[in-house]
């Protein structure tokens, strides 16, 4: 699974696989039943990906939105991936240093769904 998690490109499932990853760790005891190999295979993983939708939202930032839609779509996906990994994290440690990356790339996202809301409520 932490093979996986490193190198999935899907938002949606690597959200998923988070899920299963934390889900099978709390199965066989918690952080403490988990290996120090597979605990930094797995930090290790999770910085690949935080780096991968980091650089996935500069990105689509630095070009004019084409598809509000199918952005707003991509960047839900990637903020559900973004709540697992969280959830894994805290898990890990309640104040995990990597818990601060996460946030910081959930703030790199557009944010069209809140543009949306705005021009919604400016047009009543």
């Amino acid at each position: 699974v932490i093979n996986c998690i490193g190198n999935e490109s899907d938002a949606s499932f690597l959200a998923s696989l988070f899920k299963c990853f934390l889900d099978s760790m709390l199965v066989i005891g918690g952080p403490s039943a988990l290996a120090p190999e597979l605990h930094a295979g797995l930090l290790e993983a999770t910085k690949r990906q935080l780096q991968s939708l980091a650089d996935k939202r500069k990105a689509r930032a630095a070009r004019p939105a084409e598809d509000k839609e199918e952005i707003m779509l991509v960047e839900e996906m990637e903020d559900f991936a973004l709540e697992d990994m969280a959830k894994v994290l805290r898990t890990l440690d309640a104040n995990h240093p990597l818990l601060i990356a996460v946030s910081s790339v959930r703030e790199l996202g557009l944010h069209l769904s809140e543009w949306e809301s705005e021009d919604e409520g400016e047009g009543s």
